[in-house]
């Protein structure tokens, strides 16, 4: 069933990668792999999105998300911010964990107006126990990266991530993966 939802997963990704999509993302840590992308689909800024994170000894988090994104200062375009949530499906290995959750949150992203090759970018979502099911109480994901433009469509980032999951079956919050990371996303 695992391989078959990341295949589709995978599938779904290049299709909308090559049709639609405005950002493809790709991630790397020691232990774990994230591929995903983004579309803007209105001027007004909605942008919908997904997300794969594969851990080796963790398992999957499949994510389907929806944004409102915009600049708060018109003109100047220094500041970004998406505020919006990801729909989660989580499939653990070790105990089995299995369940969803619908996590609220929001992104941001800064570039240095007098010299807009740097950037830093953050993002935190959090879901309760009333907003998830199966298995699965509790979400918590964080991220807090450092970007550097290498090309006028893509970026190189460092990064440190937090997600934790908290579950019925072992009764407590526990990392699903902690590390830094190392980065790629290509704007189309």
């Amino acid at each position: 069933m695992r391989f078959c939802l990341m295949g589709l997963f995978l599938l779904s990704m290049l299709i909308t990668t090559s049709a639609l999509a405005t950002s493809l993302d790709v991630n790397l840590s020691p232990h774990a792999v994230r591929v995903g992308g983004t579309q803007q689909v209105t001027k007004s800024g909605l942008e919908i999105g997904g997300n794969w994170l594969h851990h080796m000894d963790h398992g999957d988090i499949f994510a389907g998300a929806l944004h409102l994104v915009d600049y708060p200062e018109p003109g100047r375009g220094a500041l970004k911010l998406g505020v919006g949530g990801k729909f989660l499906v989580i499939e653990e290995d070790g105990p089995n964990v299995q369940g969803v959750a619908l996590a609220l949150g929001g992104k941001v992203r800064y570039t240095w107006p007098t010299f807009n090759r740097i950037g830093i970018g953050a993002h935190v979502y959090f879901a309760p126990q009333v907003s998830s099911g199966g298995d699965v109480e509790r979400y918590f994901e964080g991220a807090l990266r450092a970007e550097y433009l290498i090309l006028r469509h893509a970026n190189v980032y460092l990064g440190v991530r937090t997600v934790r999951v908290g579950d019925d079956v072992r009764n407590e919050t526990h990392d699903f993966d902690s590390a830094v990371f190392l980065g790629l996303r290509l704007d189309f």
